[in-house]
């Protein structure tokens, strides 16, 4: 059984060194003109290695950009759920999506990219599970806020409009070099925009 542990451990190991590997080729090359062959010198992985883990390149890059989805969202509640009070809350989630994007650059340009590849249509169902169990963790923490009366009641797309809207405009400006504004005065500025949007009208007074 010992060995068996191991054996997987040093697969899962090699499989995200080989995402790594084909997410760099893919920042730096572009998807197109990035080969299989490029992915397996990069990662110092055997073609046999690399073919054992993903049949294709559309398939590693799919894999790539769940992974990426998966980690967003899983660190996103994360951060969220560690907050009981609701402006403190408001202010995770848009730190987290702002600071997520400057730690993971490559990976934030790859999500925007590609999610429209005709590729990816194999991962809708997959990519909706996920989305449906990440809107029920924040719905969950909304509706407790809601109920409590410190944040107004408004459909579930105005929150999502609210909260995430700007910091997707600001995260792609920022990925293009073109913002003015630091990541921490983004959060202050848009932490506190977002709250006073959200928050209902007794608490704001």
């Amino acid at each position: 059984m010992k060995k068996m542990n191991s054996v997987h451990g040093s697969s899962g190991e090699r499989r995200r060194q080989i995402l790594q590997a084909a997410l760099s080729c893919f920042t730096e090359q572009g998807f197109s003109d990035t080969s299989m062959s490029h992915i397996c010198e990069r990662a110092g992985a055997s073609v046999g290695s690399m073919y054992h883990h993903f049949r294709s390149k559309e398939q590693l890059a799919t894999a790539v950009y769940m992974d990426g989805i998966v980690q967003y969202q899983q660190g996103l509640l994360g951060a969220l759920g560690g907050e009981a009070e609701a402006d403190r809350g408001v202010r995770a989630i848009i730190e987290f999506h702002l600071r997520w994007v400057a730690a993971n650059p490559d990976w934030a340009r790859f999500l925007f990219r590609m999610r429209h590849e005709s590729f990816m249509t194999g991962t809708d169902d997959e990519f909706s599970r996920l989305n449906r169990e990440f809107v029920q963790g924040i719905s969950q923490w909304f509706a407790r806020h809601v109920k409590a009366g410190v944040i107004r009641k408004m459909a579930w797309d105005m929150y999502v409009a609210i909260l995430l809207g700007p910091c997707q405009e600001f995260a792609r400006m920022y990925l293009a070099g073109k913002t003015i504004s630091s990541i921490d005065a983004a959060v202050d500025e848009l932490s506190r925009t977002a709250w006073n949007s959200l928050a209902a009208a007794d608490v704001t007074k």
